[in-house]
């Protein structure tokens, strides 16, 4: 499965001056270059000291992104953190993907630092998620290095695989190369790992299993009156797919959006698994923010249903291109809900920069009388708050989505947009 960091890694440019990080080492410089590139380098390392340690906040940052790369998968969202110290999204998303752990008492203390040895376990952690096999080899390798016998039981095998595939090459010391696997990380040294671990793994190697499907191909010569579902065409004894063109997606009828989708005149998915067998996964283009508020281009993936996956397709290239370049950091949709009314169990609405844009009730004066998910919405102020009347509503607009900042009376979800309009 190629990926977008393969590409990025054959093609790269320098970035002037390594701009992530202040202070960065000579020889440090070409891979933070390269991670900068690449947009593993998370906005909350930018323009921080390239020689500290990094934190356990600031690596579930850079795992989650690695993981996103490599997998080709969006990290769990919306996730309520497991820890009593933080409610960092990043840390719970590294969390429920099996990266991290607490510390035992509840707690995830995110601003402890890092060990070299606890480094190596959280990567091989990542592929684990990913599900990626690593060869493996006698752990008493490590005793090249003469300070290799200080390496813990529980990190023998994973230090040994990061070793392996040349990620961790060693300290020069005195005339030693050293390990050091109970010295912390820093983060020009984390970034130097995670750019020869993208390297390593940024095509994943698997069965197939993993491998995304082909874009299907839209049934030529189809009315939004009429669209042709070919009952007798099977594909593991379901209908073939009818994938709405991004030209007729706002003037279809309701009813005829469910029958496209759900194949009746009725909203909704009856069980998890017929839901998921309707999504697929799609790559978009969108504007990330920089800490100097500049703005660099990179990608989000998405699991969609995939009858408007080529309708999303349009829409966030109609955002990407439009004169605000407006920045999104956050974005999902599909997700299995108890909630049978949810357009996210359908794969049919997309939230955005869901703190920036919060969800709230309202009276009938307007006023806010109680905040349910976000913090804020301040579309003046916050460049991450979606303007109303701006490139993002427009977009959605302009293929039949309703936009949760003004589709209802008693309700306001600024980050919400829906093709259903609930």
């Amino acid at each position: 499965m190629k990926k977008v960091l393969c590409a990025l890694l054959i093609g790269a440019t320098t970035v002037s001056g390594a701009g992530a990080f202040t202070g960065v080492s000579s020889w440090a410089e070409p891979a933070v270059n390269q991670a900068m590139t690449m947009g593993i380098v998370p906005e909350s390392l930018q323009n921080t000291q390239a020689g500290k340690a990094i934190s356990r906040a600031e690596f579930c940052e850079v795992a989650v992104q690695l993981y996103e790369s490599i997998s080709g998968k969006t990290a769990p969202t919306n996730i309520i953190s497991p820890f009593t110290d933080t409610d960092n999204q990043m840390i719970a998303a590294a969390s429920a993907l099996g990266i991290v752990n607490g510390r035992g008492d509840g707690t995830f203390a995110p601003y402890d630092t890092i060990t070299r040895q606890e480094f190596c376990v959280m990567l091989c952690n990542v592929l684990r998620a990913v599900d990626v096999k690593s060869d493996t080899i006698e752990t008493s390798t490590i005793s090249v290095f003469p300070d290799g016998d200080l390496v813990a039981n529980w990190a023998k095998e994973d230090v040994q695989t990061i070793i392996n595939n040349e990620i961790m090459t060693g300290i020069l010391e005195n005339g030693q190369t050293l390990l050091k696997p109970l010295e912390t990380t820093s983060r020009e040294q984390a970034m130097v790992m995670a750019v020869r671990f993208a390297s390593n793994y940024g095509e994943v190697q698997n069965d197939g299993e993993n491998e995304p499907e082909e874009k299907p191909e839209v049934t030529p010569e189809v009315t939004p009156e009429q669209p042709e579902i070919n009952e007798n065409e099977q594909d593991n004894n379901s209908q073939s797919v009818y994938i709405i063109k991004p030209e007729e997606a706002a003037s279809l009828t309701k009813d005829e959006r469910l029958m496209i989708l759900f194949g009746k005149t009725e909203i909704g998915f009856v069980t998890r698994e017929e839901a998921e067998a309707a999504m697929t996964e799609i790559t978009v283009p969108v504007w990330r923010l920089k800490s100097d508020g500049s703005k660099m281009a990179g990608q989000m993936t998405l699991e969609v249903n995939q009858c408007l996956s080529l309708v999303y397709q349009a829409i966030f290239e109609d955002i990407f291109n439009g004169s605000e370049q407006f920045p999104i950091k956050d974005g999902g949709s599909y997700a299995w809900r108890s909630n049978t009314r949810s357009e996210h169990r359908w794969g049919t609405a997309v939230d955005l920069n869901w703190n920036e844009n919060m969800e709230c009730y309202i009276d009938e004066a307007g006023n806010i009388t109680e905040i349910t998910t976000g913090s804020h919405w301040l579309p003046n102020e916050d460049p991450y708050s979606i303007p109303a009347g701006g490139d993002v509503v427009k977009a959605f607009a302009k293929y039949g989505f309703a936009w949760g900042g003004d589709a209802w009376k008693s309700k306001r979800d600024y980050m919400h947009f829906s093709y259903f309009g609930t």
